[in-house]
Order: C-alpha cells, then sequence, then structure tokens
C-alpha cells in the first residue's frame, strides 16, 4: 500500500518505513520535505494502516522480502531506505539480504536493546515514551494501534523482539546512519552508540529534545540525513544534526 509518492525522479528516491503498529502516517511531516529534494515513497506495510494483514504470521525477514519485491518492481534501482524503529530491522535486513537495493540506510530510533527484548519491557519503554511524546504523535500513533488491533500486533512483536540487528549490520558495505532523539525511552543511548560502530561504515547522530517518534518531531533536522547528494549510491551523509 503506497501512501505517499512524489518529488523529481532524477537521483535516487528514498523508501520510508514505519515501526510495528503503526503506519506511514507518522511520515505525514517528514516525507513532503524530503520530497522538495527528490523522490520519496511512504508505505502501509501488510497488516498495518490501510495494507490487508495477511493470511499467516510475518517476520521482519519476510517483511524485508517483500520490500525487496516491491522495489524490484518499480525498478527504482539503488535507493536510501529509512526505517524507524521495526522498520529499521526491516530496512537492515533488506540491506543485508539485497545490497543492489539499497545504497544507504537511516536507521530511525531502531528497535531494540537486548536488555529489552521481551514483552513486559518492550511494553514499558511504549509507555515510558508515551508520556514523553506529544498530544499530535500520540494521536497518530494510538488509533493506528487500534486499527492495527492486539492480535496482529501479537502475531508481529515475537520477530520484532528476536530479531538481531546486531548480526546483520556488520555485514553491510553502504553507509548506515543511526538517528535517536535524546529523549527516546526505546533506542537507548548505550545501544545505539553501540550497533552504530558495528556497521562498517556506521554513524551515530542524536536529535536533542526528541523522543521516539523523532522524524515527527524534528523532520527538517531529520531530512538533512537525506540531503539530495548524500542520496546518490555510496555518498556519505553530514556527520552532525
Amino acid at each position: 500500500m503506497v501512501t505517499f509518492d512524489s518529488g523529481a525522479s532524477e537521483g535516487g528516491a528514498v523508501l520510508l518505513l514505519h515501526g510495528i503498529g503503526v503506519s506511514s502516517r507518522y511520515f505525514h511531516r517528514l516525507a513532503p520535505v524530503l520530497a522538495e529534494q527528490g523522490r520519496t515513497i511512504a508505505v502501509d506495510l501488510p497488516g498495518f494502516g490501510r495494507a490487508r494483514k495477511p493470511a499467516r504470521r510475518l517476520t521482519v525477514e519476510d517483511y524485508a522480502g517483500l520490500v525487496a519485491e516491491f522495489l524490484d518492481a518499480r525498478s527504482l534501482g539503488s535507493v536510501m531506505v529509512v526505517g524507524h524503529s521495526m522498520g529499521a530491522q526491516i530496512a537492515t535486513n533488506l540491506a543485508r539480504r539485497r545490497p543492489d537495493l539499497v545504497a544507504q540506510i537511516v536507521l530511525l530510533g531502531p528497535a531494540m536493546a537486548p536488555v529489552d527484548r521481551t514483552p513486559l519491557r518492550a511494553g514499558s519503554r511504549l509507555a515510558l515514551d508515551i508520556i514523553r511524546e506529544s498530544p499530535h504523535s500520540n494521536a497518530l500513533v494510538l488509533t493506528d494501534y487500534v486499527r492495527c488491533g492486539p492480535r496482529w500486533y501479537l502475531k508481529v512483536l515475537p520477530s520484532m523482539l528476536a530479531y538481531r540487528i546486531e548480526d546483520d549490520l556488520p555485514k553491510l558495505g553502504m553507509p548506515v546512519t543511526i538517528v535517536r532523539g535524546d529523549r527516546d525511552p526505546i533506542a537507548r543511548t548505550e545501544w545505539s552508540h553501540a550497533i552504530a560502530s558495528l556497521a562498517p561504515q556506521g554513524r551515530f547522530v542524536e536529535v536533542r529534545g526528541a523522543p521516539h517518534v523523532v522524524m515527527l518531531s524534528r523532520p527538517r533536522e531529520i531530512a538533512r540525513r537525506v540531503e539530495p547528494a548524500a542520496r546518490a549510491p555510496g555518498a556519505q551523509p553530514p556527520a552532525t544534526v
């Protein structure tokens, strides 16, 4: 389900991947800013947002495979993939399995540190983030959770908690940028630093005053990670936000 596709077609495209339970709606501030720089596409992954729920359970790896099929079908070439939370896991797995499709990845608030990979711990970190998010962010996220429903959420959750992003990152040959808000309780500071160092071309950026849904509260700061020059395959994004 493509929900946003806009911007000039010259240069590399940017694909936006959302996290568990939510949809592409929370990219609604970031996507138009990115579209000023070049083609930008946002999707609702199967089971979330307006996309239909599949007949079977899907894993992070399944989602990465479906995104690869989407990119192959559209003949977009090598794109920049921006993934948030579980979308960061999907982006990473896609980059490992199909490096021909991915010029670089930007991982926003990547989920999640090993210490938090249980339903209880993950739920407590999410509850803490809700307190820190804006009313607008919470309205978007919570209404998407309702649309997703607990049954599908709980089908996908075990795969998200089991996926080891730290195993895939060292195998990536393209630039990797890890971005977190400094008030994000889900993508912990130490964890984000650690996984950035695992990628051969990894970088870490922290955005002041932002919680987990960093691209909603700081869209233009995040867009600076996806400048036109950075869209070219192999280009390095700027070092700081």
